[in-house]
């Protein structure tokens, strides 16, 4: 197809069809029917104050409670972060604990803070774990500080890194993050790297804990870029255990999204209601097209902006998107369930394929059908991959050091 004039259609205003919302002021909340709505949700849902902190501590406290995973006195270890999220998660847990009716919390929050701010000076960073400190303790919650850097150059030693006080940091921290990667290595591949050892980091303080669960302050539009960016990476069969509210590859440890189904403007708006100001810090300049997961995150923004249902459509897809995980074999990195051999070609299959093609040079003495059956010869012959390597992990340890 010709694409000549593609790029000026693009910022041509008067091709492009605007987007017009007609939003229908209510004069009366659409719960109570009774006081005048000061939220509106979605365009079309009209909240008073009273109605609206009443639907989301129901909507944090029914998916906690639909799971029936979480038994009294189960200690909880919270992944606290900076921004609304996790304000808006501490003060749920907070103020669920602090009930008196029988449908009070019985569980035990721990918090834990890692310090992963590289790109601030060693001051900014010092100043947010004082301020990280002093908005955990005003819930009255115990706080552990560890830092990702030091995790990496040594993962054994989880004991000695966690601290409740006092965290050392360095300016070589950077240095010894990026100690991890080879150095010709995308930004999408050294992403996918870290988001594996988040993990693993906090598997382990977990253990080291004595907690069964663990939650994460990932919302809605974190969801959804997360699995469009698993189909990107070749990870389709993990979309369950990774964006789905229960991640139980480890026996010991399953890690919770209990903000799931919550976007960024309730939670500020809860935050707001509560009088709580959650931390600010500078953000790093991220360009979107400089790796796989920002241009996820850009796109699924720039379409939740214009269609509301962009998100939760993405999120309920993926609900219904699950794979057998019983008697396979594991990936030793990031611990999905590997792919079985099928008869017919895999996604992986056919991509090793295309690249075996691509790669050779044909022969133009034998026949089509010839040249053909030799590639075939050759495909099943050679041995693509690791085989305790998922595609999307066996990718990604090319650019590891170690691997």
């Amino acid at each position: 197809m010709c694409s000549v004039g593609d790029d000026d259609f693009e910022n041509d205003l008067q091709k492009v069809m605007p987007v017009i919302k007609n939003v229908i002021l209510s004069e009366t909340c659409n719960k109570c029917r009774a006081r005048p709505p000061l939220v509106v949700l979605r365009s079309k849902d009209f909240y008073c104050k009273d109605c609206f902190l009443t639907g989301t501590t129901h909507k944090f406290r029914a998916l906690l409670g639909k799971s029936r995973l979480i038994r009294p006195n189960d200690i909880v270890l919270v992944h606290h972060q900076i921004g609304h999220p996790s304000t808006a998660l501490l003060h749920f847990l907070r103020s669920a604990l602090d009930l008196s009716t029988p449908k009070k919390l019985q569980f035990k929050p721990v918090i834990l803070f890692i310090d992963n701010q590289y790109h601030l000076t060693v001051k900014e960073r010092l100043d947010i774990l004082t301020a990280v400190e002093q908005e955990v303790n005003s819930f009255e919650f115990n706080l552990y500080f560890i830092s990702f850097a030091k995790y990496i150059a040594n993962p054994d030693s989880i004991e000695e890194l966690i601290t409740t006080h006092d965290l050392t940091i360095s300016e070589n921290d950077k240095d010894e993050l990026d100690s991890l990667v080879k150095t010709k290595c995308s930004l999408t591949n050294k992403n996918d790297i870290k988001t594996l050892f988040q993990r693993q980091l906090l598997l382990d303080v977990a253990r080291h804990l004595k907690c069964k669960f663990v939650f994460t302050p990932d919302i809605s539009i974190d969801i959804a870029s997360q699995l469009l960016s698993n189909v990107s990476l070749g990870r389709g069969s993990h979309i369950s255990v990774d964006t789905g509210f229960c991640d139980d590859r480890d026996e010991i440890v399953k890690i919770l999204k209990p903000l799931r189904l919550f976007d960024m403007k309730e939670l500020a708006l809860y935050n707001k209601f509560n009088k709580r100001e959650p931390l600010c810090v500078r953000q790093p300049e991220i360009n979107p097209y400089s790796s796989i997961q920002d241009l996820m995150k850009t796109f699924v923004n720039n379409l939740q902006s214009n269609f509301p249902a962009t998100v939760t459509t993405i999120i309920k897809t993926g609900d219904k998107l699950t794979v057998e995980q019983t008697g396979l074999q594991i990936c030793t990195l990031c611990k999905n369930v590997l792919s079985k051999a099928t008869p017919q070609l895999r996604a992986e299959d056919s991509t090793n394929f295309s690249h075996l093609i691509s790669t050779q040079i044909p022969d133009q003495s034998y026949s089509r059908e010839e040249r053909y059956l030799s590639l075939l010869d050759t495909f099943e012959k050679e041995e693509y991959g690791n085989k305790d390597l998922c595609y999307a992990c066996y990718k990604i340890s090319n650019h590891m050091m170690g691997y």
